[in-house]
């Protein structure tokens, strides 16, 4: 069936395609009628400029190439994880941070092992915060430098193997877009949208142009358009604004235990405070230098959604803390609401933020507006837990705040209570029937099938305790009432 509904959507991508050839517009707007995840992805590569575009495009000439290299990063990036699984946590980010930047394992490890002043000499041409890492991980893990600098080296022989019998526009095209793995893991994961921007490039490159530069003026329109309704909408609901700022603060300690590289002076003073990491131009626009994750290495493991831009912790959450109070940069960005909506005490916890934001998306999704990475994690999450509750379960009244408080108890009580009582393992049926009295909005769904299908959470593929200190202390306590889980009636 979904294979049916992906061609269903090719075909159709397919016909708004060659009626736009056939009307020859000169306003392609063809990303409005795309899927969510298509509009996405053409939003990503619309939104750089030429000189990342243009190699897009030839690459997309031969997607081939795509699957070859995709096969290929798994297959390394699994490798480099082996190479580290020995690791403490801490070392691990140390190591990957190594990585980003090009040529400095090689030059760490190339010749043998550094003096001193050797390794003072090759920190001079880095920025100062990667200093330290250099010193230390050279002294403590030079046999597992030079493992990794081989396989970098190796993966990269072998790429070029691969890209041997093409023209040379195709492979610089390759060689360029490898400096920008999150393009790459686009196109790779939207393999039938490369292809199509492939083959109307090799007809007819003006038009694929015409429709990205299309998308990206629209896209910015409707954005600064959007960020301003989302802005004035939290202005006029301080519970949904405090608990966005209680939920950023959650994410900023946990980041902190992820990524040693930013420290909170990062949240709390904004992008004007960020030290060798910015390029200044004229006031207010300022160019952020951050290297990415090497694509054939990925991103670190811990990170649950795809994180190639070891970001600040300001960027994520759309907005840092001024001198005058909150300063709005943007939307959350796609990693934050992917973390935040699928940890589902969030909902308990900051159940009006997570209607602000649930209510935001169904007035900002579809047809007619941006289907931005931001809309399309909560489509997703959505889609997910949509049809497991009662109908109507999202819609906008003054009781769908108590409704997601509800679902997110209930997500919460079932993980953190059923594993392992009795030596079984709890259907969610068996469990909202024990316990009905504590989900009353939920309960007309007890008999329903679907129900029982549990919703799989970020890096717990048998979801089993939620552990996070959270401002409000240690997250979740759920369950009150008496204190504990209602056993299922024997």
């Amino acid at each position: 069936m979904n294979n049916l509904i992906k061609m269903k959507n090719l075909f159709i991508f397919l016909f708004l395609v060659c009626t736009s050839f056939l009307k020859a517009q000169n306003k392609v707007s063809l990303y409005k009628d795309l899927s969510a995840d298509d509009s996405t992805a053409l939003l990503t590569v619309a939104s750089y400029p030429d000189s990342v575009r243009n190699p897009v495009l030839r690459a997309c000439q031969n997607p081939e190439v795509l699957v070859k290299a995709e096969a290929l990063q798994k297959n390394t990036s699994q490798s480099f994880r082996d190479l580290l699984s020995n690791c403490t946590k801490e070392d691990q980010q140390k190591i990957w941070d190594l990585a980003r930047y090009p040529g400095l394992i090689h030059e760490i490890t190339n010749g043998g092992k550094k003096s001193k002043e050797q390794l003072e000499s090759i920190t001079q041409k880095y920025p100062l915060e990667i200093k330290k890492t250099i010193i230390e991980s050279e002294k403590k893990h030079y046999d597992l430098l030079s493992g990794i600098n081989a396989l970098q080296e190796n993966s990269q022989k072998e790429f070029e193997t691969v890209i041997a019998g093409y023209p040379p526009q195709t492979q610089t095209a390759y060689r360029t877009l490898l400096n920008h793995p999150d393009v790459l893991n686009t196109l790779a994961t939207n393999m039938h949208l490369s292809v199509i921007m492939g083959n109307i490039y090799k007809s007819d490159p003006q038009q694929i142009k015409t429709i990205l530069d299309s998308a990206r003026v629209e896209h910015e329109k409707q954005s600064a358009k959007d960020l301003e309704d989302w802005k004035n909408g939290l202005e006029k609901n301080p519970e949904a604004k405090k608990e966005m700022e209680d939920a950023a603060k959650e994410f900023t300690q946990q980041q902190q235990t992820d990524d040693y590289s930013y420290s909170d002076d990062i949240y709390n003073t904004g992008p004007s405070q960020v030290k060798k990491t910015l390029v200044y131009t004229s006031p207010p626009t300022i160019t952020y230098v951050i290297n990415p994750y090497p694509y054939w290495f990925g991103y670190p493991w811990w990170y649950d959604y795809p994180y190639w831009y070891p970001y600040p912790y300001w960027y994520n959450c759309g907005f840092y803390w001024g001198v005058g109070g909150m300063v709005y940069i943007g939307f959350p960005s796609p990693y934050f609401i992917h973390w935040y909506f699928y940890h589902p005490y969030h909902h308990y916890y900051y159940s009006h933020f997570s209607d602000y934001c649930v209510g935001y998306h169904y007035q900002h999704y579809g047809p007619r507006y941006q289907r931005t990475g931001f809309n399309s994690e909560i489509h997703r999450w959505a889609r997910a837990n949509e049809p497991n509750l009662p109908k109507g379960y999202f819609n906008n009244d003054s009781q769908r705040p108590e409704r997601i408080k509800e679902f997110g108890k209930f997500e919460m009580d079932y993980h953190n209570n059923t594993k392992g009582v009795f030596g079984k393992n709890i259907t969610r049926p068996e469990f909202l029937q024990n316990n009905a009295g504590y989900y009353p909005h939920i309960n007309p769904v007890i008999n329903q099938p679907r129900f029982n299908k549990p919703i799989i959470y970020p890096q717990q593929q048998n979801p089993v305790k939620f552990k996070m200190l959270g401002p409000g202390g240690n997250f979740p306590q759920p369950m009150q009432r008496g204190g504990g889980l209602n056993r299922p009636r024997r």
